[in-house]
């Protein structure tokens, strides 16, 4: 989820911006799209949606009979999207500012939702996901990336580094467990995923490297969570920040930095009409009057 409200804090322009959602975010979109298997005219959800990395591939998946509400809390990166819809011709993606959690379900639920990155920034995410679950139609289907176990390691560990002499109280602080951290394996997150009421779950590892250039790096932090460790610093503080991780990143000479991902995808179990007992007969119809269901609203 390129969840970066600050962005425009951390990037000199939007060259590095556009050189980081190619280099990132465009690749992981479009293979929680592929896993998705989204069917033409389908009507989807893509859940903290950021400026388009999956909403895109998707609105041009389901084709002109298919609808993709796009939804985010950062406006900039819903004009972005909006942008990129419109430079492809794509007129079948909504892009809608507004918090998913609170979202409401189509009449008849969703066909899928997609959530590419964004079930971390949840409060709770494995509430936010089972609330997920409720916007779709039973036999829908759910697809979720999260980070794999041990990515971003290097890259959370050298901002802690540098953010520690602004904040010398870190140093004493263990660092905050990940709540998405027991599922970073394939075969936990299969489980993970089995337990919110999902069949046939299948998980998928995505590997991908990111150049370990320091402008690229910085500009990716507010969406990782990293940015979090910044809250609050003034301006002069911040740019201390990033120059010792700059320093200290090409002190290491990493060339690049593991971003693996998991997709996870599953198909929301169908609840079985009662069967009838052996032997009994159908009820008879004929003659009697069925009403029509009343519409609410």
């Amino acid at each position: 989820m390129e969840q970066c409200d600050v962005a425009a804090d951390f990037a000199d322009g939007t060259g590095s911006l556009d050189h980081l959602f190619n280099a990132l975010w465009s690749p992981i979109g479009a293979a929680t799209v592929k896993a998705a298997r989204l069917r033409p005219g389908a009507h989807v959800l893509d859940a903290c949606c950021g400026s388009g990395a999956s909403a895109i591939p998707a609105a041009e998946q389901t084709g002109p009979l298919g609808v993709i509400d796009a939804v985010d809390l950062a406006g900039p990166l819903l004009d972005q999207g909006r942008a990129k819809a419109a430079t492809r011709g794509l007129g079948n993606v909504r892009f809608a500012h507004g918090d998913v959690l609170d979202w409401p379900a189509p009449p008849g639920g969703y066909d899928a939702v997609v959530c590419s990155l964004g079930i971390s920034s949840f409060p709770d995410p494995a509430a936010g996901t089972e609330r997920l679950l409720r916007l779709m139609r039973p036999g829908g289907r759910l697809t979720v990336t999260i980070w794999s176990r041990g990515s971003l390691a290097p890259l959370t560990e050298l901002v802690r580094r540098a953010v520690v002499p602004e904040r010398p109280h870190l140093a004493d602080v263990p660092r905050p467990a990940d709540p998405l951290e027991p599922p970073g394996t394939p075969e936990s997150f299969r489980d993970w995923l089995a337990a919110r009421s999902l069949s046939c779950v299948d998980v998928r590892r995505v590997p991908l490297a990111v150049p370990g250039d320091p402008a690229l790096l910085w500009s990716l932090l507010p969406g990782t969570g990293c940015g979090g460790l910044l809250d609050g610093l003034p301006a002069a503080a911040v740019e201390r920040v990033r120059r010792r991780f700059t320093a200290d990143l090409l002190a290491e000479g990493r060339e690049t930095i593991d971003f693996t991902a998991l997709v996870g995808t599953g198909c929301l179990r169908r609840v079985a009409p009662p069967r009838r007992p052996w032997g009994a007969r159908p009820l008879p119809t004929a003659g009697r009057h069925l009403r029509p269901i009343p519409q609410i609203g």
